[in-house]
């Protein structure tokens, strides 16, 4: 399971579980390319639904559609983890 959570959520889980952030780069269908972070407990894997760009992409990022941006970091993070999967079976 893939569950997205706010800052403040992922802020609280990570001071509570102390879990090992797990940087997952991604490449949005408009080029620009970022920082997805989150952590597994178990088999899921809990993420920050933001994106960590660098400076020069912050205003590109800052004018696209929220709701877009996060339904396609989410969409990203599903299939880094599918192929994650995949990946233990070989």
């Amino acid at each position: 399971m893939v569950v997205r959570l706010n800052p403040v959520e992922f802020a609280k889980a990570m001071m509570k579980k102390k879990k090992q952030l797990i940087p997952t780069p991604i490449v949005l269908d408009n080029g620009i390319a970022g920082i997805v972070y989150g952590y597994y407990e178990g088999e899921d894997l809990y993420y920050l639904d933001r994106l960590d760009v660098d400076v020069s992409k912050k205003e590109a990022l800052r004018k696209m559609n929220v709701m877009e941006l996060r339904q396609e970091i989410a969409l990203k993070i599903k299939i880094f983890v599918a192929n994650s999967n995949l990946n233990k079976n070989f």
